[in-house]
């Protein structure tokens, strides 16, 4: 309630600010006054002469806050942008509200140098399709794979911007998709609930969810698309015509955006140095090694997590593994020789009948399988669920307490330690069949604890309890 009030209060003296400024309209920017500061002394009238002033009294300018964001400037004239201020205003209220300042600055992508470093979010906005060019579509992938975000936004809600930008997205990352949010996802709740939204579809309010389509490196959403304009909004006006947020919840939105990309910059820089291991010789006789489950929901997040837990594991126990990963395709791989498989992501996996007859097979005639929910996706969660009801629904689910023998050795574990607020809630779920264990899964991550990379707002075990974990559940599955 706090939190609406003061973002309600901002609103309406941002708005004040801008409609009292004579000349201001749709495009252009409101002139802003340059900050100027004085020291101490300067209210006092000057010492006559011959005496030497001992301060200096001289205006003085702050210095600039870092710049966040780089507004692209998508065409050769001010057309492209109708809200030219939109951004400005988002980081003001940010600053006002959160205590961080940071600026935003006009970039032109044929002289930029795609370094997250200078300029960690680049801002694309238009109603007309954007389309850059072949060196740029390459730099734009480069500048995402390195750490870098994308915010684009549908002005007006153009659906022809929409269009297209899916497009180059996909033209850029053939291999990966433009997601929806999954219903728990961090963007939706780490700092505001964004919940009972309202949009203005041509001029008539309408209740809506949130609207964000992202595209994730590992776990990042590096790219983040709101087919829903966003950009009025933040500049504090509105249209009867296209489809918009009203400008109170465009600000919650922009400013879960802020914070959710501030808290994940790091992990953009970390996780592209994550090196995968790689066996100098291919051979897996004698050793133990995991097959990780290809699937059509986001499935490899975390691609050096299972040859980090292995490392783990072989330190803890001895035992010979096989760290490169292994890929499993249930469509035409055979799972004759593989001890384990694992299957992680954040959304729901769709298999055919042909897959979930081969996973059953498997795990009937002995096979073992590890599962978590990524983030602690629930929309994994609910959907392994139900792969499960289907492939074992002879098998008995238990979620064992703390005093039970997964959770004894070799590491004894005696609470349960998360990134979220939790009252140490058991993490793992068994399935037995014949009253042996076939299956363990985790509504929770972790994967992510085993790549050892943290992950801000989601809802993990803790990095050192993770890799714990994971390595009790192998002993216990080659145990029993």
């Amino acid at each position: 309630m706090i939190k609406k009030k003061v973002l309600n209060v901002l609103i309406v003296l941002t708005l004040i600010g801008a409609v009292s400024l004579s000349g201001w309209e749709c495009g252009k920017a409101p002139p802003t006054k340059r900050p100027q500061r004085r020291k101490a002394g300067e209210g006092f009238p000057p010492l006559p002469l011959p005496v030497t002033p001992l301060r200096r009294t001289e205006k003085k300018n702050p210095p600039s806050p870092p710049v966040l964001v780089g507004k692209v400037i998508c065409g050769p004239n001010d057309k492209w942008t109708r809200a030219g201020n939109d951004v400005e205003n988002l980081l003001k209220i940010v600053s006002k509200q959160l205590g961080i300042h940071y600026r935003v600055i006009k970039v032109n992508l044929n002289s930029f140098s795609f370094d997250p470093e200078e300029i960690p979010i680049l801002y694309i906005t238009s109603v007309e399709p954007y389309i850059p060019g072949k060196k740029i579509k390459k730099k734009l992938k480069e500048y995402l794979e390195r750490g870098g975000f994308i915010w684009a936004n549908a002005s007006s809600g153009s659906p022809e911007f929409t269009k297209n930008f899916v497009s180059l997205i996909s033209e850029i990352f053939p291999e990966r998709n433009l997601y929806p949010l999954y219903s728990n996802h961090p963007l939706k709740n780490c700092f505001y609930p964004l919940e009972n939204l309202t949009i203005l579809d041509n001029g008539k309010k309408k209740k809506a969810p949130l609207n964000l389509r992202i595209l994730n490196i590992g776990c990042r959403a590096a790219v983040i698309l709101s087919p829903y304009d966003l950009g009025c909004g933040w500049a504090m006006h509105t249209h009867p015509w296209g489809v918009r947020y009203i400008p109170e919840d465009a600000v919650k939105i922009g400013i879960n955006m802020t914070v959710y990309s501030l808290g994940w910059i790091e992990f953009g820089k970390l996780y592209g140095l994550t090196p995968l291991y790689v066996e100098k010789v291919k051979k897996k006789s004698g050793k133990l090694y995991i097959g990780q489950i290809i699937h059509s929901g986001d499935w490899n997040p975390h691609p050096s997590a299972i040859g980090k837990l292995l490392k783990t594991f072989s330190e803890k126990t001895d035992t010979l593994v096989y760290l490169e990963p292994i890929n499993v395709d249930l469509k035409k791989d055979s799972l004759e020789n593989v001890p384990i498989l694992y299957i992680t992501g954040h959304y729901p996996p769709r298999f055919s009948e042909g897959e979930l007859k081969k996973l059953r097979e498997f795990l009937v005639s002995g096979g073992c399988l590890i599962a978590d929910s990524c983030c602690g996706s629930k929309d994994f969660t609910e959907a392994f669920h139900k792969i499960m009801e289907k492939v074992l629904p002879e098998a008995k689910r238990v979620i064992p307490d703390k005093n039970y023998s997964i959770y004894q050795f070799p590491y004894k574990i005696e609470e349960f330690i998360y990134n979220f607020p939790n009252k140490n809630v058991p993490p793992l779920e068994i399935y037995f069949l014949n009253d042996l264990p076939v299956v363990v899964f985790s509504p929770y991550g972790l994967g992510s604890g085993w790549e050892g990379i943290p992950r801000p707002y989601t809802r993990d075990i803790s990095i050192t309890q993770a890799s714990k974990l994971g390595t009790n559940i192998l002993v216990y599955l080659m145990t029993h």
